[in-house]
């Protein structure tokens, strides 16, 4: 995994979504155009669902790029060195995203993980328990199990000589489903703080790497995905 570290494919990755180092910068600026946000449009459930959809925010990205040369696995590339690559690209990327969102996202604000409405996404221990935590607690939850994955050598082999273990692809299966949970959540819960960051492009770059990736490697059922459906059938046509 680290061998790709310094090469063409990262320095790729990181022209296009940004690299973790940039983050302070990201969450400096975020915070200093919400300080000059003085009015907020009211977040009633329809307003929310509608909100990202609307055709100024749906075409704001990043970049101009076809995304989908950028997913598909380079010749010479092992696959699931490519699949690590890019799943510790979304988890930095989603991570600056929350960050920037915690002052509002607040258990008081959020006390279920919503992701649409009359949507509830719950956490289901080591012990098969079935919790409702509040949205913050959920996110932090996701990422500390997650970045506890990444860490392990045995599932996400950096040492020469370790190969990936069978149940990788499971693994990232399992992070994809949690990924998409917490973008679903800023888009229905969120979106008006996005806005007023100006943070529309990096989230949108964000979920349209996460779609054609999840596409591409067969990482995320359509069924999993389908409380965006219609966000990302826009996102997908104007790509």
């Amino acid at each position: 995994l680290l061998n790709l570290e310094g090469s063409n494919l990262l320095g790729t990755l990181n022209m296009v979504f940004g690299s973790p180092k940039s983050s302070p910068k990201l969450l400096s600026k975020a915070f200093r155009k919400r300080k000059k946000t003085t009015e907020d449009v009211p977040n009633r459930n329809g307003e929310r669902e509608k909100l990202c959809l609307q055709d100024r925010h749906v075409t704001c990205r990043l970049h101009r790029d076809d995304l989908k040369t950028y997913v598909q696995l380079p010749k010479g590339v092992e696959e699931n060195e490519w699949i690590a690559t890019h799943t510790i690209k979304l988890y930095d990327n989603l991570q600056l995203i929350t960050n920037c969102l915690t002052e509002y996202c607040t258990a008081e604000n959020c006390p279920v993980m919503s992701g649409g409405q009359n949507l509830i996404f719950y956490w289901v221990s080591e012990r098969n328990k079935k919790m409702r935590p509040t949205a913050p607690t959920y996110i932090e939850m996701v990422m500390s199990w997650t970045e506890k994955q990444i860490k392990d050598e045995l599932v996400f082999p950096t040492k020469y000589g370790n190969q990936f273990p069978p149940t990788f692809k499971d693994t990232v299966r399992k992070m994809f489903r949690f990924f998409f949970h917490i973008i679903a959540h800023i888009y229905y819960s969120h979106f008006q703080d996005v806005i007023n960051f100006e943070l529309v492009p990096h989230l949108n770059t964000l979920f349209h790497h996460y779609v054609l990736f999840s596409q591409e490697f067969n990482l995320v059922e359509d069924k999993e995905m389908a409380p965006l459906e219609t966000l990302i059938n826009l996102l997908i046509g104007t790509n």
